[in-house]
């Protein structure tokens, strides 16, 4: 496997994601009188949307982040609907089943997916679906930084003891989200930037190889600090280190301590900071009634205390995204997740990103092609 040029890597560093927020929504004990700016906004007609219970999809294993900040927004949107907001977990093929299956359902606003803001980033160069981002609107609420972890009873204390370990034998086995997932693309571009290599198993998930760390299965795993936060509380796993500028606090049952910054001894890993958003997609020819009013719920969502409980329990940032900057915010991380699959051998053999006219991050300026620039607008 190749590794990544330095060019790629100091580049990476400029793909900052774009946070947004709306205007303040109603309460729930007003949501039949909507904002201004949703759906009595200039071409959005009025509606009685929704009119049934609605259902997420989601892309990725039970109680990871892409499952918990599913069920935390619908639980809050739902209220503010005023129906029921059903999760089901939809695992494989790195979110593309789920994508499939909501894609494939009737696009009447009904039916959303559960993910990531890069999960549809790669579909199309791994061959997994012919779909990328453009064809949803997202909606993105919270982010946190990549951690790497062992098994509360390792006999690794440090990141760099493991470190160690690995230099000695290349063969240790690491656990990752998914063949082609950002989580693996993210795990090797770590091993690239200290110079090791290890042997990567794949899951459905991020939750699901920690359960193999524990297990013993695997010896370490890679993943959003949130996916497993609970499993260190409990000290089921150790936290040996974050890739975030800030030690992490844990307070753990058998004691508290403070995850080190990996950044401190290895300064090029804050490249891969800020790449992880979670939230929902619709399709994107989803009525425009139905899209203005799922808009006006998250926005609501997002600012709620409950939401706000959400994030701070999960080790989660707020980082409300949707609309326009969604969409551009979407389109960086394309660029930088699907070049990353294609410099690391991971892309379907012969599929280019340039394919499909992403360019790479050095070159982006959105829109990217004259095929994003002819989407649908947000309504």
């Amino acid at each position: 496997m190749k590794k990544f040029v330095t060019s790629f890597l100091a580049l990476l560093m400029i793909a900052t994601c774009l946070a947004g927020c709306g205007g303040q929504p109603n309460s729930p004990a007003n949501k039949d009188n909507p904002p201004a700016d949703s759906t009595d906004s200039p071409g959005v007609p009025e509606t009685s949307w929704p009119e049934k219970d609605i259902e997420i999809d989601v892309c990725y294993s039970a109680g990871g982040t892409a499952d918990t900040a599913a069920r935390s927004l619908g639980a809050i949107m739902g209220e503010y609907l005023g129906v029921n907001v059903n999760v089901v977990n939809v695992t494989g093929g790195s979110g593309a089943i789920a994508g499939q299956q909501v894609a494939g359902a009737k696009h009447d606003g009904y039916t959303w997916l559960g993910d990531v803001a890069h999960t549809a980033s790669g579909w199309r160069v791994m061959e997994y679906a012919d779909m990328s981002w453009e064809d949803w609107y997202g909606f993105y609420g919270a982010t946190a930084p990549y951690v790497l972890f062992v098994a509360g009873n390792s006999q690794y204390t440090t990141y760099q003891e493991l470190f160690d370990a690995m230099k000695a034998n290349p063969g240790i086995k690491w656990g990752n989200a998914g063949f082609g997932s950002i989580n693996q693309l993210t795990g090797q571009l770590m091993l690239d930037i200290v110079g090791l290599t290890g042997d990567t198993v794949p899951y459905n998930g991020g939750r699901e190889a920690a359960v193999k760390v524990i297990a013993g299965e695997v010896v370490w795993s890679w993943c959003g600090v949130s996916d497993i936060m609970d499993l260190a509380v409990s000290g089921d796993v150790k936290i040996l280190g974050v890739c975030d500028s800030n030690p992490l606090p844990v307070d753990c049952a058998s004691g508290a301590y403070d995850a080190p910054s990996m950044l401190a001894d290895y300064p090029e890993l804050a490249t891969l900071e800020g790449l992880l958003f979670w939230g929902v997609r619709v399709p994107r020819d989803t009525p425009a009634d139905a899209v203005a009013r799922i808009k006006e719920a998250f926005d609501y969502a997002v600012t709620t205390e409950e939401f706000a409980a959400y994030c701070e329990a999960n080790s989660l940032t707020p980082s409300p995204t949707s609309g326009p900057e969604s969409d551009e915010m979407c389109a960086r991380l394309e660029s930088i997740y699907a070049w990353g699959l294609y410099d690391q051998e991971l892309a379907a053999e012969g599929v280019s990103p340039e394919d499909f006219g992403i360019p790479r991050i050095d070159a982006f300026q959105y829109p990217t092609n004259d095929r994003i620039a002819a989407i649908n607008p947000w309504p």
